[in-house]
This record gives structure tokens, sequence and C-alpha cells, in this order.
């Protein structure tokens, strides 16, 4: 389904509005004091020091949905919600604490998206490249959550008093642009959500051809029919383009590399890289076009893995053009990471994953509609960039 786009547009405030960050606390980090928990957890976030000064202008307090007290032994017999808590308070299991990240300015992004279907049930959008998905690091307020938030607020919930404001059911990464599916309901977020998980669970089941389980495998060059068959029989199928470095040799390939956490620094929890300890993945492609040195390429991917296809074509070895984050073999350049412990605030390499500089446009979505069963496919207009010449 293609059809002329309509424009949601809303200015961006010069400040946000500051942003709170929630922690229900578990068996794990129990005995800890709330400086220990902020240091050990929040390390991208500032030094000990920084998270002492915070927790001692009161940014750090307990929070309760009754106000009906805390476990916390904050010195003090009123554990109200929103009592603010001392560095030495000792975490408790169940405790909640909240801290209020102060308003900052955000980094300069999209402030619109594209309208390219819309129903009671569905929303489906063209998201420009720069535009951030959910809050993250630097920008939570600019992103594409609070635009479909004011979108649903000053027009859908008129135009469709039933449903909910629009939530998106996968992720694109900041860099790349092109179809996003939101749900509107809860039954249709229901039904989107287990589609995406089946459709992965497909991709990745041991009688699916060639797919590789806890090993890093690549296959190159002719791919078997019977696999393309794989992504036309699943219930839901995205297809990309992207232009990537050198003049690949094959037509076609079949790209089977685990994807999981590795250590990186300035990301307490890891960087998404090709790794044999990582959940299965599997991305086919086959080329559009050969430039003088880059090819065009489209990708459909079988599952569904945090920055899939850069990782996958870096792993063939053909990163995407002006990525500044994946090289050969599908893990961080070596030039992008500075050294010091991974995770550390002062530590942090030179580049995130939410950089931008690569082409990567979702050209279109395949899906079944969550209430009428209806099989739908939306499109986004392609970049120019991402064009096939007219003289190929």
């Amino acid at each position: 389904m293609s059809c002329e786009a309509k424009r949601f547009s809303w200015p961006w405030p010069t400040v946000n509005d500051g942003y709170t960050y929630i922690d229900k606390i578990s068996k794990q980090h129990v005995g800890l004091t709330v400086l220990q928990y902020y240091e050990k957890y929040y390390v991208a976030s500032g030094s000990g020091h920084d998270w002492a000064q915070r927790i001692a202008c009161g940014q750090v307090t307990y929070c309760s949905s009754d106000d009906s007290g805390s476990s916390i032994d904050t010195g003090s017999k009123d554990r109200s919600s929103r009592q603010p808590l001392a560095a030495d308070a000792i975490l408790r299991a169940g405790d909640c604490i909240r801290y209020l990240r102060l308003p900052w300015q955000e980094p300069d992004v999209p402030d619109h998206f594209d309208v390219l279907y819309e129903d009671e049930h569905v929303l489906a959008i063209n998201k420009p490249a720069g535009l951030q998905v959910l809050p993250r690091g630097l920008i939570c307020q600019r992103t594409l959550l609070t635009l479909l938030q004011q979108y649903h607020q000053q027009y859908r919930h008129l135009r469709y008093p039933g449903s909910l404001a629009p939530v998106p059911v996968h992720r694109l990464g900041r860099g790349t642009s092109g179809v996003l599916l939101c749900a509107c309901t809860v039954a249709a977020r229901t039904r989107l959500s287990r589609d995406f998980y089946s459709a992965t669970a497909q991709a990745v089941a041991p009688n699916t051809p060639a797919v590789s389980h806890g090993t890093q495998t690549l296959t190159m060059g002719t791919v078997p029919y019977q696999a393309h068959l794989v992504a036309a029989d699943r219930p839901l199928g995205k297809r990309y383009r992207a232009l990537v470095t050198g003049v690949t040799a094959q037509d076609m390939g079949d790209v089977m590399v685990p994807i999981g956490p590795v250590l990186y620094p300035g990301l307490s929890t890891g960087l998404f890289a090709a790794s044999p300890t990582g959940k299965p993945a599997r991305s086919l492609f086959k080329v559009l076009h050969r430039h003088a040195d880059s090819t065009l390429i489209e990708v459909t991917i079988l599952t569904g893995r945090p920055h899939q296809i850069r990782i996958h074509m870096a792993a063939s070895g053909h990163p995407l053009v002006g990525d500044p984050l994946y090289g050969p073999g599908g893990v961080p350049l070596a030039s992008v990471v500075s050294g010091g412990k991974p995770g550390g605030c002062n530590r942090a390499a030179a580049v995130m994953p939410g950089d931008c500089g690569y082409n990567l446009h979702s050209v279109d979505i395949r899906f079944f509609h969550p209430a009428t069963g209806a099989s739908m496919v939306i499109e986004a207009p392609i970049p120019d960039i991402l064009q096939v010449p007219c003289n190929a």
C-alpha cells in the first residue's frame, strides 16, 4: 500500500522538562547504599562525586504508588513518597527509587514524521533518519514517542475515540529511516507483538534451512530458493535498502551471525555486536546495483535483533557506508574505542550506537491486520541515494 503521506510536525522546546528514572530494587541489589547503587548501575551517567552531589541536592527520592512508606532505612520515621534519600541509605528488596534528571538542551533532531497509513487499530509512519524512537541517553524528549503522543492528542483521539496513543511494535535505529508500525489498541499491540515473536522463532527454528545456533556462521554466494520462501511464508516481513562499502562479488547472501551484548566503554549494559554467545540472527540480501566503490543492496531480515543489518553486513565484510561504529567482523571499530574500563562515564568510546552517518532505509513492512486479518503491505518512499540508477 503506497499513498501520498501527510506530515505531522511539532516544534521541540529549547530545553526539555528533565527526565525521571524509576528503579525497582531486586534481591541482587539488597544491601547496597543508594550511592553504591547509582555508582554501579549508572556508571555512564556520572562519577561517584557526581552522584553524591545529585543525592545531596535531593534529586534521588523514594517513590511509591500508595505513599505507604519504604523499607529503606532512611533514618527517619517519615518515609513518604518523594522523600529525599541519603547517600548511605540501605536498599532492600522491593524498594522503589526515583532519580530526577534536571532539564537540559537536547541535540538537534528532526521534529516530524509522515503518516503512511492509519485506522483505529494501527498507524504506519515514515520515520526520518536522525529521529530516535524511544528515550535514551541525551535524547529523552525529542523522540518519535513524544511526536506520536502529540499526534494522538491533537488529531487521533478526535478521529478515533476508542484508540490509544500509538506505540511502536518494533524499532528502527536512530540513523535508519522508513516504515515503522505502531499499535493503537491493546489488542492490536498484543497481536502484532505475537506475530513479530513468531516470525523470529520461525526463522531460527532447528528445521529452518541453514540456520545457525550458538555458532558464528556466514553463508555467502547463491542462496537456495527455499531460503527466500522463509520470508514469504512468515506472518510479518520487513525489507530494507542499504549502501555498503566495497563491491560485493556475490549477487545474493544469507548471513547467519549470532548477535549479543559485548563490553563497550560507556555502556554499562554492553553494545550489541556479533558474538558467538549471542542470539541466532539471520538476514538475506541481494544486490540491486554495483557502484564504483560501493554496493546498493536489498535486505530482508528474518529476525529482529538490535542493529542487525549494520552488524550482519559488517560481518560479511561490507560495512554500511558511513557507519561510524561497526567494522569487519560485525564488531566495533578499534579506532572508536578509547581505552579504560567499559562502562565508565569519563571513559566512553568516541562513538555510540545512536550516532548516524549511514544510509539504511526500511522500504516496506508486511503484516496481517490485527483486527481484520487482512494482508497488509505498507511502503515508504525510497531516498534518492538508495535508488537504483536510471541507466543501470
